[in-house]
């Protein structure tokens, strides 16, 4: 069952100081290329606000809500077992995806896309639902999961900015999502597999969890458990990774929520939308840093022919 949170647990974690602060920058290649994106792009725009952050693990869920990409996790993946650094390798993909040179962008996903080539297995009976039968057979490569894994991730993206920052319009949504084109071929999935705008991705999400495969069974409830309550290593994290957690179950559909078994109250109901509202709200008070990844000023001084001479670099 999920707590509600204490909001001042959230604004701590928030300004908690990044772990992450000795490793190299992810960003290398200081040619004045522009990326996949670039400066004029909505994807510039949308990603490099850090709160986005917060949404992570409901990308995690909606991704694990169909039984054949949870088994993957399940069979192949150290999501279990190194939960924090199965994520921060993902939020470097995309970071580098998203900010980084051609030739960045395009190197790291050929390394993802190694990586995930040899996944592949059968849905045990035990982690079969009625839309996914037992002995289903499941590679990282079909293209159907690589459809339902590219838009879990753009999906997520743009309802966390919706509810955690606010302000994109319908074309700035429309113009987002067909820019994830650009990736969805990097990681093998054909531009004829992707959406023209956002109101036909929300509807194949929308069909996937209330008619397709999308339906969280045991295997996909496993994964849950470590993705809402990961270890921690002080008891004084724990609020931190609560609110986490009640922040995803919050921004999923209310299908999943009920198809992992998440107690969703009218309290629960009514405390989302106050946190939700008081960081959109607090979003001119918040320091540069809550609102401006670093990240984007190095692309963006990159972009320019300003590195290595920029203040960001």
């Amino acid at each position: 069952m999920l707590g509600i949170p204490d909001p001042r647990s959230l604004h701590r974690l928030l300004r908690r100081p990044s772990s992450s602060a000795s490793r190299p920058f992810p960003l290398r290649d200081p040619r004045p290329d522009p990326g996949l994106f670039g400066p004029d792009s909505v994807t510039w725009v949308v990603m490099r606000e850090p709160r986005l952050l917060l949404a992570a693990g409901r990308a995690l869920l909606l991704q694990a809500a169909h039984p054949l990409v949870a088994q993957g996790a399940i069979e192949h993946s150290t999501y279990r077992t190194d939960p924090y650094g199965r994520l921060e390798r993902t939020v470097r993909w995309v970071t580098i995806v998203c900010f980084g040179t051609t030739d960045e962008a395009e190197r790291v996903s050929g390394r993802v896309s190694g990586l995930h080539r040899p996944v592949s297995g059968t849905l045990p009976e035990a982690n079969a639902t009625p839309r996914v039968p037992p002995g289903t057979p499941y590679t990282a490569s079909d293209p159907a999961l690589l459809r339902w894994v590219h838009a879990s991730f753009v999906d997520t993206m743009l309802v966390a900015h919706d509810s955690l920052i606010g302000g994109l319009s319908s074309a700035e949504r429309d113009a987002f999502v067909r820019e994830w084109d650009a990736v969805a071929k990097l990681m093998g999935l054909p531009r004829r597999q992707c959406w023209p705008d956002h109101a036909a991705l929300r509807r194949y999400v929308d069909h996937e969890v209330r008619r397709g495969p999308a339906l969280p069974g045991a295997g996909s409830r496993e994964v849950a458990e470590t993705v809402l309550h990961p270890p921690v290593r002080s008891r004084l994290l724990r609020p931190g990774t609560d609110a986490l957690a009640f922040i995803a179950a919050g921004l999923l559909p209310s299908e999943l929520r009920r198809g992992y078994g998440l107690t969703w109250t009218p309290a629960h109901v009514a405390a989302f939308s106050a946190l939700t509202r008081s960081l959109r709200l607090a979003t001119p008070a918040l320091p540069r840093r809550l609102r401006i990844s670093p990240v984007y000023d190095l692309a963006l001084a990159r972009s320019e022919g300003r590195w290595p001479e920029s203040r960001a670099a």
